[in-house]
């Protein structure tokens, strides 16, 4: 989709250049520049305002307003090379801090060649240093022109930015670019798998293990993959295999600690979890994970202990606001689990579930009005919110005795879920009012 857009957008300057003058074409590259420069420097403002996803969107635009690099050879020089080399080796076990020193050096030997610049870009997004990612990347896109590394920038980019379907394309474009990288394998196969496209996507690992089954990010990857489609004991094996690869690493830990969650092996997950803790605690995910385990555990200060530190690793981790939300409202802090959801709904528009809770926090605070307003919001961001429609319903049939729309709501809860316990009752219900009516 994208480069068809792309090519339309080309015909569409050329038309236009037919009527205006043709311009030279290093003033059309500077213009190009010009346009990237001012929405890279947009990014990182939002960046630094705490606006991860729209920065990264902002990113995207500016990497694709660039000209292309001129196509200058891409062999590194020697010196170069070696470092470049074992970079990527380091890489492949996920030595993370040996592999930037060997990137860097490689950059500082041989600053006109992107390929280690993208590396290194790649390297500080794992790491959550996505100023310096940004920076990095825009470099190299400046630098040198690699197709398939500025596909798989732009596809990571789009993830960043929530656009799931733009990096699905990228990726495929990466993958007809180099069809032979078990890289461009993996990342797809993965976001497949996430996708709902598991078939498509475990073809494409299964490709990327084969190719090279001692890699800690392909194995890492698998594991995850195996744990979204239910597969606990394939998905353990996978990532104890990349645990045995590098036991210093939090990546694998973590998911590992989050398979033995979903198996309800909630004591062992614990400590799986807090093993990846102490590997890396700037890490949020690692600790909205432990959060979640110490809730199932019952342990609620634990968990909001957790949810505090993944908050100050990352602010913008809506997910980390929505569970602290959670961990308030059980512990009858009303008030703070609303400013929780409002945060998270804040970061995340399209949460609504943050919605619903904030309507269920409202209505225990007696405030039917606002209550009814936010369950409204949470159909309007998911249609299919079951729950919303059901608590509408009663709010509607019990506070406000708006029976009309008791029975309205009623019926929508009925279309989504029609065979609970709360559905007999919604059935119930109704058929008494068509009596009553009736008489």
């Amino acid at each position: 989709m994208l480069p068809y857009r792309a090519q339309r957008a080309i015909r569409a300057i050329a038309v236009t250049a037919c009527f205006l003058g043709i311009r030279p074409a290093c003033a059309q590259k500077m213009s190009g520049v010009a346009e990237g420069n001012a929405l890279y420097r947009r990014a990182l403002e939002l960046l630094d305002a705490g606006k991860q996803r729209e920065g990264a969107g902002e990113m995207v635009r500016a990497v694709r307003a660039l000209p292309d690099a001129p196509a200058v050879p891409s062999k590194l020089s020697p010196a170069a090379e070696k470092h470049y080399r074992q970079g990527l080796q380091h890489m492949r076990v996920r030595r993370d801090s040996l592999a930037e020193k060997e990137f860097r050096k490689a950059i500082e030997s041989d600053p006109g060649n992107a390929a280690p610049r993208y590396q290194l870009a790649f390297l500080l997004g794992n790491k959550s240093d996505y100023r310096g990612m940004f920076r990095e990347l825009w470099k190299a896109a400046q630098t040198q022109t690699l197709p398939s590394e500025k596909l798989r920038a732009l596809a990571g980019l789009s993830l960043l930015a929530g656009k799931h379907s733009d990096a699905l394309t990228y990726y495929r474009e990466e993958l007809v670019s180099d069809p032979l990288s078990p890289d461009a394998m993996r990342m797809l196969g993965l976001v497949l798998v996430e996708s709902g496209a598991q078939r498509e996507g475990f073809e494409l690992l299964e490709k990327a293990l084969k190719k090279q089954p001692e890699d800690y990010s392909t194995l890492s990857a698998a594991g995850l993959a195996y744990a979204l489609s239910g597969d606990y004991d394939r998905a353990a094996k996978f990532l104890k295999a990349a645990i045995d690869l590098n036991r210093d690493h939090p990546e694998a830990q973590g998911r590992l600690g989050l398979v033995l969650l979903l198996e309800g092996r909630t004591d062992e997950s614990i400590q799986q979890l807090n093993e990846a803790v102490k590997l890396n605690p700037g890490v949020a995910e690692l600790h909205v994970n432990l959060a979640k385990a110490y809730t199932i555990a019952g342990r609620l200060d634990d968990a909001d202990t957790h949810y505090t530190l993944a908050l100050k690793a990352d602010p913008n981790n809506y997910d980390g606001w929505y569970e602290k939300g959670n961990i308030l409202s059980m512990q009858g802090k009303l008030d703070k689990a609303l400013e929780a959801y409002k945060k998270a709904s804040g970061i995340e528009p399209a949460l609504a579930k943050a919605y619903y809770k904030m309507g269920l926090v409202y209505a225990r605070k007696k405030m039917y009005d606002q209550a009814e307003e936010q369950f409204k919001k949470t159909i309007r961001a998911n249609c299919d919110y079951a729950d919303a429609y059901y608590a509408i319903a009663v709010l509607s049939r019990e506070h406000k005795k708006d029976y009309c729309a008791a029975a309205h709501y009623y019926t929508m809860y009925l279309l989504y879920d029609g065979s609970s316990e709360r559905a007999a009752e919604a059935k119930r219900w109704l058929e008494q009012q068509r009596k009553a009516e009736a008489r």
